[in-house]
């Protein structure tokens, strides 16, 4: 039985072993050379070259989004410093690590003497780091360089940074700090003007799509592009989360032939989005103000399983491309997007083409409108207890804003003729004069009965308005005043907008926005309508509902009139205080001085005075 004990032990460590001898593909594909990193040329190409001048600094902060190659470069920066083969010679003809030697090797396993790799996260005080100071005082054990690599370094503490400032400053020849950060204005600006700074972008989608491809087969994983393109996305940049996410969709995939199979649909589920052609049903029922789809699709939504809060992100996004793709003036049946729209598109072709496919039915105020919406609706879904009801709630006001008027829009129909200017009837092939009116005055021309005034034209003649077949509209003097043509005032045809639009409404039991719309005027200009209300702009809301809205706009689009403008009243004018009678108790309050002083400091009017003397 003793003998068994040993054997038992070994078969458990070999387990053990052999159970952890396989690496993540983020570790297994981490580059080794400068050439081997993708997306950080700018940063690549300046440290070659300063180590190609023998131009190295004693500080260096690499800052950027997670998972870019910020600690990468660090590590192969260390072996290229650190390499015992000279720069040129057979073994290393360039600036990269050699790879072969015992420093090389050290540092890529993560077990080099002089290579100090710290997580500045959990030693962050002040005693970490003054012993760190300490350390660096004495010389490299064996290397050419003592160096120490500093991840997530904004989390050291200031104190902690103070006591590191002298020796970052006047550094011993053998240090070098390397110093690794996604958070580089938290790093005191004194220790930021010591150090050379690095800023790394956010990799490309497609260097992220063509390094997925190049492990996938290297893997002999069976993956289309789109499950690829579906990676890429996800990783949102970050070259290391899209490797962990593809790990885990390999792991979660079907096999077929020893090898593993992965499909968008999977790769969807796994990472808990939906297809944006969800998004594109939607805001097709925006444009077609359809409320009903819109929150039919939102319920579907959220019936799968869906978070509100991963929904309304999702949205953001898919809007903030789409937005884009309308910038960029990308067509739907475009191939991809050149220039500006693939800088800021970092999408696959497919989706790019459903972007430009959303935009191309709204305009670029309202794409700005809807997203400015969602990110308010992202935002408050963070600390809201009915999540559901809020997003919801936030696709609703996309459909709204569809039937609102922007006040650009609204301003621009308003007349702009002064008082006393010329009138100047373009729409009239025998007008080429001018009609002038004084401020107030009705046009009232001459040729037809009960009418005054005088109308030229350019030759002299008084012009004769008789009924023509190009003057259509209603021409009045006051608000509800109709023009009355010689043959007497004709009843209301079915011809006329505004009685088929009244008409329409009484049919619909909308009596409420029928009288208003009776008693409104309407002006016609082309296909446009403007219509001046004599209601408030409460009343107007809540008169003119969008079911009232909805069979104006039907009416309307059957005469050919495209476009609706309800103006509400103009405010009342304030009334002006009545002036004081002379010899009343008002006049004598007037008169006094502290009233006068008050009014002159406060524009103050005395409204009502209450004597409160003693009869005599």
């Amino acid at each position: 039985m003793p003998s068994l004990i040993p054997a038992w032990v070994g078969y458990r460590a070999v387990q053990s072993i052999s159970s952890m001898a396989y690496q993540v593909l983020a570790r297994k594909y981490r580059p080794q050379r400068f050439a081997d990193v993708v997306g950080q040329d700018h940063v690549t190409v300046t440290l070659a070259n300063a180590l190609a001048q023998d131009r190295i600094a004693h500080g260096y902060i690499f800052s950027g989004h997670r998972g870019i190659g910020k600690t990468t470069i660090a590590r192969i920066l260390a072996m290229a410093l650190n390499c015992r083969n000279p720069i040129g010679s057979a073994a290393r003809p360039t600036v990269e690590p050699c790879q072969t030697c015992e420093s090389c090797t050290e540092v890529r396993a993560g077990n080099a003497v002089d290579v100090i790799e710290i997580d500045a996260a959990t030693n962050r005080g002040i005693d970490e780091i003054r012993e760190l100071r300490d350390a660096a005082r004495y010389a490299p054990a064996r290397d050419r360089y003592k160096i120490y690599i500093l991840d997530e370094a904004h989390q050291i503490t200031d104190a902690a940074f103070n006591a590191l400032l002298k020796t970052l400053e006047e550094p011993p020849p053998h240090i070098i700090f390397m110093m690794a950060t996604t958070q580089p204005e938290d790093l005191p600006q004194t220790i930021r003007s010591r150090c050379q700074h690095f800023s790394f972008h956010a990799v490309k989608l497609a260097d992220i799509l063509g390094q997925l491809r190049a492990i996938a087969a290297a893997e002999a994983v069976l993956a289309d592009d789109s499950a690829l393109a579906l990676l890429a996305e996800a990783g949102d940049g970050s070259m290391r989360d899209a490797l962990s996410i593809m790990d885990q969709a390999i792991a979660s995939a079907p096999h077929e032939d020893d090898h593993a199979r992965l499909d968008a649909a999977q790769i969807r589920e796994l990472v808990g989005s939906v297809p944006n052609a969800v998004f594109e049903r939607i805001f097709e029922s925006v444009n077609a103000n359809n409320s009903a789809e819109v929150i039919t699709q939102a319920n579907l939504l959220l019936d799968a399983g869906n978070s509100p809060v991963q929904l309304a992100r999702q949205c953001v996004r898919y809007l903030r491309n789409t937005l884009i793709a309308k910038i960029a003036d990308l067509s739907p049946g475009g191939e991809s997007a050149e220039g500006i729209g693939s800088e800021l598109l970092q999408i696959s072709p497919d989706e790019q083409r459903r972007a430009a496919r959303t935009a191309a039915l709204f305009g670029e105020e309202e794409l700005s409108r809807f997203l400015q919406v969602m990110l308010r609706t992202f935002d408050e879904l963070n600390y809201r207890q009915e999540q559901r009801f809020h997003f919801e709630l936030g696709l609703l006001k996309l459909v709204h804003l569809r039937r609102l008027l922007p006040i650009e829009e609204a301003l621009s129909q308003l007349p702009t003729t002064k008082p006393g200017a010329p009138f100047m009837p373009e729409s009239h092939p025998g007008m080429g004069g001018k009609i002038t009116t004084k401020p107030g005055a009705p046009f009232m021309p001459e040729s037809h009965p009960g009418m005054s005034g005088k109308i030229t034209t350019k030759s002299g003649a008084p012009f004769m308005p008789e009924p023509h077949p190009g003057m259509s509209g209603k021409i009045t003097t006051k608000p509800g005043a109709p023009f009355m043509p010689e043959d007497g005032v004709p009843e209301p045809s079915a011809l006329d907008p505004q009685h088929s639009v009244v008409e329409a409404l009484t049919a619909a039991a909308q009596t409420s926005a029928a009288e208003a719309l009776a008693d409104a005027v309407w002006t016609f200009a082309d296909s446009e309508v403007l219509i001046q209300t004599t209601l408030s702009t409460n009343m107007l809301l809540a008169v003119f509902n969008p079911e009232a809205d909805k069979i104006a706009r039907a009416v309307l689009r059957e005469a050919g009139i495209l476009k609706l403008t309800l103006l509400p009243a103009a405010a009342p004018a304030a009334k002006k205080p009545r002036p004081a009678r002379t010899g009343s108790i008002q006049a004598k309050a007037l008169e006094h001085p502290m009233v006068q002083q008050a009014q002159k400091l406060f524009s103050a009017d005395l409204q009502t005075v209450i004597d409160l003397r003693e009869p005599d």
